[in-house]
């Protein structure tokens, strides 16, 4: 078996059209009131060279794109591909790569990059720990390059009624157990607590100039945040649950269209957490 093809495997969300769009608007939600890249990185420089690991679509690739200097080098690298637009459609100071993150980093990319960035990663970190994933990044960075790191900070999950939903049954809650524990068959991964562990993990790997940002979504944005998570959790009732004994799948559907019944009722808000860390110039 291919490390492509175990990958995929072990990928619980979708990669058709319909993922696609989830994980565009999941973008552009996490950018509203807050940033592509962190103000805090220079971002301004002629000649700059960046990386994204693990690219989904590439959005962000593209999208900031648009606001670097047109000299800026923009690779993105990710273990499937499928998910972007054709190269050859791609902005021409943006080229995308096939790279296993977890694995030995090619020379050609050591110590290269001005900027790296990675987000929404934590089903790719596995006992609650990103340190193996981390110590890769530093490797591409130049001296003062920077590392940016952005998670779902699950330990500010609450949830939000609005006066109509003041009695309703929360069925949110439940459905979050159910994909983080795959129906009660592995340790909860959203109950993780590496992501606001982050911090700590970059000092330990020498990172220095650390910053965080924590922010919640703004009301208005939660109907549209619950739907990504709604499309989110249906493709993890396909993809992983459906294969497990019982019918953990159509009971998440069924908790799924329940929560959706509520949409204007009740949904839910959690951080969106931004680390970012510099390597030092000597």
């Amino acid at each position: 078996m291919s490390n492509e093809t175990a990958h995929d495997e072990a990928y619980i969300l979708g990669r058709s059209f319909s993922a696609n769009a989830r994980l565009n608007l999941q973008y552009f939600l996490w950018k509203d009131g807050g940033f592509s890249l962190h103000p805090n990185i220079p971002a301004d420089r002629e000649g700059m060279q960046v990386a994204e690991i693990g690219v989904g679509t590439g959005i962000w690739l593209v999208d900031l794109a648009r606001y670097l200097p047109a000299s800026a080098r923009i690779d993105g690298f990710d273990i499937d591909l499928t998910q972007c637009p054709p190269k050859e459609w791609l902005p021409p100071n943006v080229s995308v790569h096939n790279l296993d993150c977890l694995a030995p980093l090619p020379d050609r990319l050591v110590g290269r990059y001005d900027i790296v960035h990675i987000q929404l990663f934590h089903l790719a970190v596995h006992s609650n720990d990103p340190a193996p994933i981390i110590k890769n990044l530093v490797k591409l960075l130049k001296p003062g390059g920077w590392i940016s790191w952005g998670e779902i900070d699950y330990s500010r999950w609450k949830i939000v009624r609005t006066k109509e939903g003041k009695n309703i049954t929360d069925n949110l809650t439940p459905l979050l157990e159910m994909i983080g524990t795959l129906g009660g068959t592995k340790p909860n991964w959203t109950t993780d607590d590496w992501p606001v562990r982050l911090p700590e993990f970059f000092e330990q790997n020498g990172l220095v100039n650390i910053t965080t940002d924590n922010r919640p979504f703004p009301l208005e944005l939660l109907p549209f945040q619950l739907d990504t998570a709604l499309m989110a959790s249906e493709e993890v009732s396909y993809k992983a649950l459906d294969h497990i004994a019982g019918d953990l799948g159509s009971c998440c559907r069924e908790l799924i269209t329940r929560v959706f019944r509520d949409r204007q009722k009740l949904a839910y808000n959690v951080g969106r957490l931004t680390v970012i860390g510099q390597r030092p110039d000597n």
